[in-house]
């Protein structure tokens, strides 16, 4: 039997800050709108009402990479936000995907991700979900491997028999007032693999099981693929439900290396599925590529350092702005400083990027084009206060494109402040990430050219 013509498909792709790749199914989606109000919040902004090349309304996606269900009278529908490289790669390459998990890798920690074997033909959402457990049960086999632990779990319970562990007098005290003296409430330490780092890593991996589920048989066959082997370290592991809230019990992070990359992608996948849904059966999954495009420029500052004289800020570093009643301050992305009293800040572009470049640009730019594509004149203003405030005489942009073909890098340095925001040899800058070249390549170069243009005079 066939759908009815209007009908929504059950399947509905759309690329970050791009509308969705069949019109017709992109105008049924719009009509339905009211159902998906969950994603259009002013909290989320996960889509945006907004118009498509032939300005007719449409919905947007934004910077939200993963899967947003939903239902209407039709069913459960689901939707799958691609990342931008993605759009602009060699056609079946499946590169963006890979390079955006990269991005996420190299600013998380953990190794980097690779092709997984056999994923030919696995399309749409199956994909998506197949890198992601390809990558995290890559990381929890060198966990279980090298550095699988137990420590002790504080419990408690009221024991009738014996005691175990520590008497709790003061419940024993008020039990023994309201009749009940013959139940001893008692505390001890459990030393076990049942700890909540293995909880939390466990449920990730579940977590990503049970959305692939919802999908279809085989996609969590193939998603739970690089988890089997790893069941004899996990199997006293009590498989309770992990929300956000229960992420900040995690120990072993700040004593273990293996426990830190393989819990920072856990964490990352339990965030970004405990959220509000628009309903339908699949569990909702978005990983926000604008945090990790921040975060990854970041990392370049750092890596960027000449010397152990020189520190990167923490992230958002606060400058005093402004004071009295209403004091205001400024975040920069980036900055960094000396004992001499050297400064640079730098600026981060992801979103306003995506939001003003077309598809055609992103994936065109050179270093004739980066500044004028991407940088407006309130970003010139912004990077002039932000030099202003905190005495840096280096100030710099870094944006992103994508171009399968082009170099790591651009770099653009021919730009000057007519009156300078501050007494010194003052230098400007652009910096462009290409996101679909290897990344750690990417790193590397920008970090040598960011660290040349710190060191010149």
């Amino acid at each position: 039997m066939q759908p009815p013509v209007d009908s929504l498909d059950r399947e509905l792709m759309l690329f970050e800050y791009g509308t969705c790749s069949n019109p017709t199914q992109g105008a049924m989606l719009y009509e339905r709108r009211n159902l998906l109000q969950t994603y259009m919040s002013e909290k989320q902004k996960w889509l945006t009402p907004s118009f498509d090349s032939e300005q007719k309304p449409c919905l947007r996606a934004s910077h939200y990479v993963g899967l947003l269900p939903f239902s209407d009278v039709d069913g459960s529908h689901l939707l799958l936000i691609a990342p931008k490289g993605c759009q602009l790669e060699p056609k079946g390459s499946h590169l963006g995907l890979l390079r955006f998990l990269e991005l996420i890798a190299l600013v998380e920690g953990g190794s980097l991700p690779e092709k997984p074997l056999g994923f030919q033909g696995k399309l749409g959402p199956h994909q998506f979900l197949l890198f992601l457990a390809h990558h995290y049960g890559s990381l929890l086999k060198e966990l279980c491997q090298r550095d699988f632990r137990s420590y002790y779990r504080p419990e408690e319970d009221e024991l009738r028999s014996r005691i175990r562990g520590r008497l709790h007098i003061a419940s024993y005290a008020r039990l023994a007032v309201r009749g009940k003296p013959h139940i001893l409430p008692c505390r001890w330490d459990e030393f076990t693999v049942d700890n909540w780092d293995n909880r939390i890593l466990w449920a990730a991996a579940r977590r990503l099981k049970q959305i692939a589920g919802q999908l279809a048989p085989e996609a969590a066959a193939w998603v739970w693929r690089p988890f089997k082997s790893l069941l004899p370290w996990f199997s006293a592991v009590a498989e309770v439900p992990i929300t956000v809230h229960d992420l900040r019990k995690s120990r072993l992070d700040r004593t273990s290396r293996y426990y830190r990359h393989a819990l920072a992608w856990a964490k990352l996948l339990i965030r970004g599925s405990d959220v509000p849904t628009a309903g339908g059966r699949t569990p909702p999954l978005v990983l926000n590529s604008n945090t990790a495009f921040e975060k990854f420029a970041a990392v370049v500052a750092r890596d960027a350092l000449p010397d152990a004289v020189w520190r990167c800020g923490s992230q958002k570093e606060k400058l005093p702005f402004l004071t009295g009643k209403k004091p205001q301050h400024r975040e920069p992305d980036i900055l960094l400083s000396n004992h001499h009293g050297t400064r640079a800040v730098g600026d981060a572009k992801y979103k306003d990027v995506l939001e003003r470049a077309g598809s055609a640009t992103l994936g065109a730019v050179d270093e004739e084009s980066i500044d004028r594509v991407y940088i407006q004149p309130s970003d010139w203003n912004q990077l002039y206060v932000y030099m202003r405030i905190s005495g840096a005489t280096r100030g710099c942009f870094i944006v992103p494109f994508w171009n399968a073909e082009g170099r790591s890098i651009a770099w653009l340095q021919d730009f000057k402040f007519v009156t300078p925001p501050c007494d010194g040899n003052v230098r400007l800058a652009v910096l462009g990430l290409n996101l679909l070249q290897p990344l750690q390549k990417v790193k590397d170069e920008a970090a040598d050219r960011l660290r040349g243009w710190l060191l010149e005079s």
